[in-house]
């Protein structure tokens, strides 16, 4: 039997050969066999049955229905390799001169074109290029399927070596190729456009929607949007300068001219500005208490001040405002209302306190009285403190170095030498209570507790419970520099006898230094914000009105706090020696549990988090530890839920600042400041710009465990970003 080629067989037909191709490939032509790359058709083979709409005629009338469907599919990075868009194209790609300038790998189209020269098509252009080579209206149908979104855009510029300028990556991109494209294609015409939005080619450039398919992929991954579009006239486009027809672009731009005026504003500044490498951080009462991965105030300070040049700031919130810096000021930039949040009870009551101005002179004399009380107390006993520590050594023979012992039953041994002592000293209950603090320095801590008690004034009492908070970390037997529950090697805590008096004298003293200059300052300023600190859910914020805040300064853990900063764990002795009613034993144990990541997802994960940066990540990290895969997983999750809750707390056109690292996973750097822009679309914010500093003097640990492997130790980040988003 004769066989013929797929050109002598179109020839014989009166049809294209890349359609002949297509039927060969569906297995829709009798007896074609596949000779390597190439189809033969038999001789006596019948002209197959097209079973495809004709295109519409020539006079186009307006369609006032649209068809609308939805199948489901598996995703594909290849878009016309599913099922349901491959079918689509099939009935919807006529006869005709049909083009496709993203091909990929795709034979659909008559002319095909791909800027990647790994591809096999007939020309290697961009696209803008590629449109511009065809005659005004000389196209039957054109394949559009751009990336969807700048970040894409970016990408495939980047894979091909090219540079991505300003142009590659706002909204003209499209803009540019619809223009062309309306020019080229005929009345009668028709585009299948492919994309996360409905949007087409638009009746502005002279279509009209005639089909929509949408193709979902499951979870929260975003549809595939199917467009078929009819050109039933010409575009109205504007004449410039006499020269050909172009759009005026600027209805495509995101940027505001307040979004303009800002980025121009930060681009303006040296590229160190942000590092505040000299900057003093612990001015006003910033100096009060330490925080794990506190935010430096200059931070804060700098982003209202070029905020207020661009528009008013009635009201700034901090979703995980930690110690308070955004707070503290917001204040001495004098806006009207400042919301706080966190879950941590030790950081909403640093918040309060260093957001209380207080009168110095009443100050100053509360805190004599609580100096003198405890100097007193100790004074006219002051060997029932000084020999606790003999006694439990040489009368009950106890290790005070041991977790075993004295470690886990200080409580009973205490007991003892209270009733051996005729004392009714009541020290709090806790477990491992011996295994972090020496007894001598538990009874000197309980006389400061009980002394500041005796304080009516409550923002005073406050105040001082900070000041005694400080000295517990200092006094305890914890590692220095440590923000988890290590402790000191026995040698060191045999050695250890802190003045525990003292320690809390220095500290309450620097402590009302800084009140006052922070007094002094709210009061120079009028004093007019009204703060409010809530404890919700970050995910939620159930209580932070909706719609309230211009602006969002705010930084959220870089991880969660099993394997980074545990914030839980840094406020655990405060908290425990505090024994507020508000909070149990159980609840300030389970801290870090509720904070950002603390869900475990023990039995796997469907991911649903819209950012493919993330996805990529955690694939390379699954291959190495799926349990640690499902705690990054885990970590995001309840970002992405925040971005959210925050998003619903913004003013339209208010400003979000998200200051973020990037940490280490498995050796898998985890771009959180891009995952933020990925997943902020998806909550109605635009994304603005990216500021990247230096980390001079965050207060963080020196170093960090990446692997989570006891000993296996790295250097902690050097630099964070500070994402800058607008809803819309």
């Amino acid at each position: 039997m004769k066989y013929l080629s797929v050109k002598e067989a179109a020839d014989n037909w009166g049809m294209t050969a890349r359609r002949v191709q297509i039927l060969c490939n569906e297995a829709r032509i009798a007896g074609a066999q596949r000779v390597g790359n190439v189809w033969t058709i038999p001789e006596n083979a019948e002209k197959p049955i097209d079973a495809r709409k004709k295109i519409i005629p020539k006079t186009i009338p307006h369609n006032n229905s649209i068809t609308i469907e939805r199948i489901w599919a598996m995703p594909n990075k290849h878009t016309f390799e599913i099922k349901p868009i491959h079918d689509l194209i099939s009935e919807e790609a006529t006869e005709g001169f049909w083009i496709d300038p993203f091909a990929n790998r795709n034979k659909l189209a008559t002319i095909t074109n791909d800027l990647s020269t790994e591809f096999d098509t007939d020309y290697h252009l961009d696209a803008l290029d590629f449109l511009k080579l065809f005659d005004t209206n000389s196209v039957d149908g054109v394949l559009y399927d751009p990336p969807y979104s700048p970040r894409q855009v970016s990408e495939c510029y980047n894979d091909v070596g090219y540079n991505v300028t300003w142009d590659t990556t706002k909204a003209s991109f499209w803009g540019n190729h619809k223009k062309e494209i309306s020019r080229i294609v005929k009345i009668g015409g028709k585009v299948i456009t492919f994309g996360w939005n409905s949007g087409g080619i638009g009746n502005k450039y002279g279509f009209e929607i005639q089909r929509i398919l949408l193709v979902p992929h499951g979870g929260w991954h975003n549809d595939t949007i199917c467009t078929v579009e009819i050109k039933t006239h010409n575009a109205e486009l504007e004449i410039t300068n006499g020269e050909n027809s172009m759009i005026n672009y600027s209805q495509f731009t995101t940027h505001t001219k307040e979004d303009e005026k800002l980025i121009s504003i930060i681009k303006s500044l040296p590229c160190d500005f942000w590092d505040f490498k000299d900057s003093d951080t612990r001015e006003y009462t910033h100096g009060i208490h330490s925080y794990p991965a506190m935010m430096v105030c200059p931070i804060s300070r700098n982003i209202i001040s070029i905020v207020k040049k661009v528009k008013e700031i009635d009201t700034l919130f901090d979703p995980f405002s930690g110690s308070g810096t955004v707070l503290v000021e917001g204040m001495l930039a004098n806006i009207p209302t400042i919301y706080g949040n966190d879950l941590n009870p030790l950081a909403l009551l640093l918040s309060k306190v260093k957001t209380t101005p207080l009168d110095s002179s009443a100050l100053q004399n509360e805190c004599n009285k609580i100096i003198e009380l405890i100097n007193i107390k100790y004074s006219s006993n002051a060997e029932y403190f000084d020999n606790v520590d003999e006694y439990m050594k040489n009368s009950l023979h106890l290790d005070l170095t041991s977790k075993e012992g004295w470690g886990i039953s200080a409580n009973e041994y205490l007991d003892q030498y209270f009733e051996n002592q005729g004392s009714k000293m009541s020290v709090p209950s806790f477990n491992n209570l011996g295994y972090w603090f020496k007894p001598r320095v538990i009874l000197l801590l309980q006389l400061i507790k009980e002394s500041i008690e005796e304080t009516k004034d409550s923002s005073i009492r406050d105040f001082a419970f900070i000041a005694f908070s400080e000295t517990i970390r200092l006094v305890s037997n914890r590692r220095n520099g440590e923000f988890k529950m290590f402790r000191m090697p026995p040698n060191k805590v045999y050695d250890f006898n802190p003045d525990v008096i003292k320690e809390f004298s220095i500290i309450l003293k620097r402590n009302i230094e800084k009140m006052n200059s922070f007094s002094e300052a709210i009061d120079d300023k009028g004093n007019i914000s009204n703060v409010h600190i809530f404890n919700n859910d970050a995910t939620s914020l159930n209580e932070v009105p909706d719609s309230a805040a211009d602006l969002i300064i705010t930084s959220p853990p870089y991880g969660d706090s099993r394997t980074t900063v545990a914030y839980g764990e840094y406020s655990r002795l405060s908290l425990l020696w505090h024994g507020n009613d508000t909070t149990t034993h159980k609840e300030i144990i389970d801290i870090d549990k509720k904070l950002m990541g603390g869900h475990k997802y023990r039995n796997g994960f469907t991911y649903d988090i819209p950012s493919n940066t993330l996805r990529q990540s955690l694939e390379k990290i699954k291959d190495i530890d799926i349990e640690r895969t499902g705690d990054v997983y885990s970590f995001y999750t309840d970002l992405e839920k925040s971005i959210s809750a925050v998003a619903t707390k913004t003013k339209s056109k208010g400003y979000q600042f998200w200051v973020v690292g990037n940490r280490t996973v498995k050796g898998e750097n985890l771009k959180t400041d891009i995952i933020i822009k990925e997943i902020a679309s998806k909550y109605n914010l635009d994304y603005i710009y990216t500021i990247d500093r230096n980390i001079c003097n965050k207060v963080m640990p020196a170093q960090n465990s990446p692997t989570n492997e006891i000993g296996n130790k790295a250097n902690t980040m050097t630099n964070e970003h500070i994402v800058i988003l607008r809803k819309l």
